[in-house]
């Protein structure tokens, strides 16, 4: 059943017209267009610290099992402003 639930909302948010427009709600994507917001640099970098930090391994390994990314979950939050905090990301790239 949770699969079937999965599924579903991962063809929702497939037909939207844009994922640009959520109007209030939570954003929701498939992670592979979640991936591909970063840059070559980016993921250069986090493939480089990769191997020493923890952190980003145990994020890395949350997205390989995951089809959708809730932009607005506080995880997705946390990770995002520790590859801020690590030089990774740009400010303005968070």
């Amino acid at each position: 059943m949770l699969k079937l639930f999965s599924l579903f909302l991962f063809l929702y948010v497939l037909s939207g017209a844009s994922f640009a427009d959520y109007e209030g709600k939570h954003r929701i994507i498939p992670v592979q267009t979640f991936k591909d917001r970063f840059t070559m640099s980016e993921l250069v970098a986090i493939s480089a610290a990769y191997t020493e930090d923890d952190y980003i391994r145990a994020a890395v390994a949350k997205l390989a099992n995951a089809n959708i990314v809730d932009l607005d979950s506080d995880l997705i939050k946390k990770d995002v402003d520790y590859l801020r905090s690590k030089d990774i990301l740009s400010e303005n790239r968070a």
